[in-house]
């Protein structure tokens, strides 16, 4: 048998392998539903969209925000509260947000990505924190070193006029001599 033929079972066996390969399957049915742009925003959008809004406020604003607002158990006022307590300027704020995003990152009822920008805030607050610790941290060592500084320059001047008041009297002493 010539050696063409004795390599037509294995010819003919792949030939059937590349067919069945692309053989197309039975078309996919695709539910209807609503387009992207007419689903309901999702609700760490909503957040972020509140997050952009507070951050505009300028300081007569977030106050008044902060009065008016309470804070309640529901996440979403929780929320809302955490970010206007961020946007204060001051530590004691910095703390409350921190300890709310806290408690949001860790509610199970919230959607995954609420609980990561959840955990993300956290962050943010607690590296403010540690920003305003370290520069407090580096004031006090200010304050030390200049406390230091100007006693040195007390000692200095001392020992400047002991100095003098050497000198002085070795040329008294030296005129003393002399006569």
């Amino acid at each position: 048998m010539p050696r063409s033929l004795a390599n037509l079972p294995v010819l003919a066996a792949t030939l059937l392998v590349l067919l069945a390969g692309c053989a197309s399957q039975a078309p996919v049915d695709v539910a209807a539903g609503p387009s992207p742009a007419q689903a309901a925003p999702l609700p760490v959008q909503q957040w972020l969209e509140w997050q952009d809004s507070v951050s505009a406020l300028d300081a007569p604003q977030l106050a008044s925000a902060l009065e008016t607002t309470a804070r309640s158990g529901d996440p979403n006022q929780l929320f809302y509260y955490g970010l206007l307590r961020q946007q204060a300027d001051d530590y004691q704020s910095w703390v409350a947000a921190r300890d709310i995003f806290r408690q949001l990152q860790q509610d199970e009822a919230l959607t995954p990505a609420q609980r990561q920008l959840a955990a993300i805030l956290e962050r943010y607050n607690q590296s403010r924190i540690n920003w305003f610790h370290s520069r407090d941290d580096l004031r006090r060592q200010y304050e030390a070193l200049q406390q230091q500084a100007s006693e040195l320059q007390e000692q200095n001047s001392l020992l400047q006029q002991k100095i003098q008041a050497i000198t002085d009297l070795e040329a008294t002493l030296k005129t003393r001599k002399e006569q």
